[in-house]
């Protein structure tokens, strides 16, 4: 069969079965296997019944590709041909990727493209400058890069270790109207711009298209009130299923002060299932809610096949709407009856929160912190906001035992937080590590005086 942009669920299900992700295969099948299983499934007429398999999640899928990464072995295929895209989350140790063969990751680059045309994101003739992440296993730059000349853009690549000064200067001598990188990023360059005491008019931006991190209402405000009446769009993706959703405030208008993202997404390329909020970590199976309804969003990607996404638990929590008719205007008519909102409310808290583009586990921030050298006897996580500039900012509070020979300075233990949280020079003015000497440098509960492990100030 020949490749296609996008494959069938019965596909998607037939690889499933033979791969360690979902089976007890010990590697992802070949060409030939792959191949041979897509032939068998054309030959069954029964439709395929996706609800018929376990969910995923990412703690299985995270410790069969650790073992396949590190597993040399020319029969494994997981390493062959293979575009890496890191998990990121903070964590330490070595880095994990999922891994895409190389020309379907190009085959659906080259389709969301496409998508963002169609979706009105970017149109022939847009200047774009992306102030997105490179190096350190990072590949947000390129994927940007290549999925926005895809869809039509020109595009400079700013990268994010250019000063904020260079990337003013970058905007105004090439006439850039649309502007794109990881919301922080946004943010920061944003209260650059608001300092400029000359130079400002230059600046003709009528796009925003912030990725990884969501823009609060407040931080949408202070964007608008120095730059103007710009358009905010988003891109959505993640390390697993690649790029997959838009949000354009001509198709999905919103309140500004709501609290939820509205993303167009395509299901021929991805199907999104909303389970249950009270699906708890051992459920293997669930039944999807309606349309409308709020609940943990599964995801299985059609475009990937030779190591699929099928059911995958993103913990995630948001709900499915059809587009309104308004929308009509700008999406095709032949694509029409297969695109939908994916409303995104945020994380599931019991599990992960988002600082700086990256999704902090907290099972991993929990083992880190409980480090024996480290000898924290309690801790506290604070995201916040700064002023004037809206930025998110994050602060850890520790009280720590006294120091001996058996335990790590503070000074080490600071360093072990950067490596985790990957704090580098363009972020580490919104990181801090406060040592405190006893509970009441902690920010407790007002009923039993319990030390609050997350607090969150920054969607509030």
């Amino acid at each position: 069969m020949a490749p296609s942009l996008t494959y069938s669920v019965a596909d998607v299900l037939a690889v499933a079965k033979l791969h360690p992700f979902y089976s007890d295969s010990q590697y992802p099948p070949d060409d030939d296997t792959i191949q041979k299983a897509r032939e068998q499934a054309a030959l069954t007429f029964k439709e395929a019944d996706l609800q018929a398999q376990p969910l995923l999640r990412k703690k299985h899928l995270y410790t069969v590709v650790e073992r396949l990464v590190g597993d040399a072995s020319p029969q494994n295929t997981y390493r062959h041909n293979v575009y890496t895209s890191t998990t990121g989350g903070g964590g330490g140790g070595n880095s994990l990727f999922f891994a895409t063969d190389v020309m379907e990751n190009r085959r659906h680059r080259a389709n969301f493209g496409t998508f963002l045309r169609n979706t009105g994101v970017i149109q022939r003739g847009d200047w774009v400058l992306t102030t997105h992440n490179a190096g350190d296993l990072y590949r947000s730059l390129d994927l940007m890069l290549e999925v926005l000349e895809n869809a039509g853009g020109t595009l400079l690549a700013a990268g994010n270790r250019m000063p904020s000064s260079k990337v003013v200067e970058l905007l105004q001598t090439y006439h850039v109207n649309t502007l794109t990188g990881d919301g922080s990023q946004i943010v920061q360059l944003v209260q650059y711009i608001s300092t400029m005491t000359t130079g400002r008019d230059k600046i003709k931006l009528e796009k925003i298209i912030y990725t990884s991190e969501a823009l609060n209402s407040v931080q949408k405000a202070h964007i608008y009130t120095v730059l103007g009446p710009v358009k905010i769009f988003s891109v959505i993706g993640s390390a697993e299923a690649g790029p997959y959703g838009a949000s354009n405030p001509d198709l999905t208008p919103v309140d500004p002060s709501a609290s939820y993202t509205d993303f167009v997404v395509d299901t021929r390329t991805n199907l999104f299932e909303i389970l249950p909020l009270s699906l708890s970590e051992s459920d293997r199976f669930a039944s999807p809610l309606p349309e409308g309804e709020t609940g943990i969003i599964a995801q299985t990607s059609l475009a990937r096949l030779r190591n699929p996404l099928v059911r995958y638990v993103t913990s995630d929590i948001g709900s499915l709407h059809r587009l309104p008719e308004q929308a009509r205007d700008i999406i095709p008519e032949k694509d029409w009856p297969f695109m939908r909102i994916l409303r995104l409310q945020g994380r599931d808290s019991r599990f992960s929160f988002t600082w700086d583009g990256e999704y902090i586990e907290f099972d991993k921030l929990k083992k880190l912190m409980s480090d024996a050298s480290f000898g924290v006897l309690q801790w506290q996580v604070i995201l916040d906001k700064m002023e004037p500039s809206k930025e998110a900012s994050i602060e850890i509070r520790m009280l720590c035992a006294e120091r001996n020979e058996t335990l790590l300075s503070r000074q080490e233990v600071v360093h072990h937080l950067h490596e985790f949280f990957y704090v580098y020079s363009s972020n580490e003015h919104r990181f801090r590590a406060t040592f405190v000497d006893d509970l009441d440098g902690f920010e407790r509960s007002e009923t039993g005086r319990k030390v609050i492990k997350f607090v969150d100030r920054f969607t509030t």
